[in-house]
């Protein structure tokens, strides 16, 4: 009986446990020393916030599982070295991005209830993982590092003590160089002064799960936005909401005009402020039916897409003729 209860609490006392976090739950692992046949787990308040089937004891064959308030008694096969396993709602985790000046850091955010795990590997997965769909959450541990099965992206953290409530920390890094982006979409603009909105462009040093970006650039807060999912070298964009130092001005001439349609000369100016390029996008979509002279322009059914660089301190003007039914 004493050497079952040492067993017991010896199981109840591991440190080591295996963690994988995702988006709104974990899978725990602990290692333990089974006594035969029959050993009792007391999870405590714990169990409230295990996922129901997700209990099992690895190593042995099960025969029975008897559940009680904050307990569980199993009865099994076998003896000795085991692993008891579970999905555990009180843990979840999700990555998040900071750009300072360059710096581009990705943290782990985790949100622990309960007791604190002392994780000697830690596994996020970030991405979606639906409970009901956690069979294909999981082939995502055979992949590997990095790879984005499932829209899952895999990060090896180092092992480290969940405390209780929310811990964030970096871990990984990389210098960026990016492209500072102005950028005006939407319907054909006639008024003086289009919006435009500011963003970034840069290939991702490693891979990125979808999560949110705050940019602080000469110690000033840019904004924040959704970085979207990305895989490692691949090009992201992300945008920051609406730039109030560059100017897009418009002005629209008529140019000619017939019985079923009329023609406009449609002149663009970008005035860039600041000591650096900036590369302006612009997409436009006009009324149908239409006819676009504008060349440098990707034509599109729609409209257009066009991509320029402005320099420092420089202005930039584009031309088209546009031809509109009546």
């Amino acid at each position: 009986m004493r050497k079952a209860l040492a067993l017991l609490l010896l199981g109840l006392a591991a440190l080591a446990q295996e963690v994988t976090v995702y988006p709104g739950f974990a899978e725990v692992k602990e290692p333990l020393t089974l006594p035969p046949s029959a050993w009792v787990y007391l999870g405590g308040e714990r169990l409230e916030k295990t996922v129901p089937g997700s209990l099992r004891l690895l190593g042995v064959e099960e025969v029975e599982r008897l559940y009680r308030p904050g307990a569980v008694f199993f009865r099994y096969r076998g003896e000795g070295e085991a692993t008891l396993r579970y999905l555990y709602l009180g843990l979840r985790g999700e990555v998040f991005y900071t750009l300072e000046e360059g710096l581009f850091t990705a943290w782990a955010r985790l949100t622990l209830e309960g007791e604190p795990l002392e994780a000697r590997r830690l596994t996020l997965l970030a991405g979606e993982a639906p409970l009901l769909e956690k069979a294909m959450a999981y082939r995502a541990l055979a992949e590997g590092p990095g790879e984005s099965p499932f829209g899952l992206f895999r990060y090896q953290l180092p092992p480290r003590r969940i405390l209780t409530g929310t811990t964030e920390f970096p871990f990984l890094q990389a210098d960026l160089k990016p492209t500072r982006l102005l950028r005006y979409q939407g319907p054909f603009g006639t008024a003086r002064v289009l919006p435009l909105e500011r963003g970034y462009r840069f290939k991702a040093p490693f891979p990125l799960a979808p999560g949110r970006l705050e940019a602080v650039e000469e110690g000033l807060f840019l904004g924040q936005a959704l970085l979207p999912a990305t895989p490692e070298g691949e090009v992201a964009e992300v945008f920051l909401g609406r730039d109030l130092g560059a100017r897009l001005l418009r002005q629209v001439e008529e140019v000619a005009q017939g019985e079923k349609e009329r023609s406009y000369r449609v002149e663009t100016l970008l005035e860039n402020p600041y000591p650096y390029p900036v590369t302006l996008l612009l997409f436009e979509v006009f009324p149908q039916p239409f006819r676009l002279d504008f060349p440098g322009a990707t034509l599109l059914p729609e409209g257009y897409r066009l991509e320029v660089t402005v320099g420092p301190k420089e202005a930039r003007r584009l031309v088209y003729r546009l031809t509109l039914a009546r």
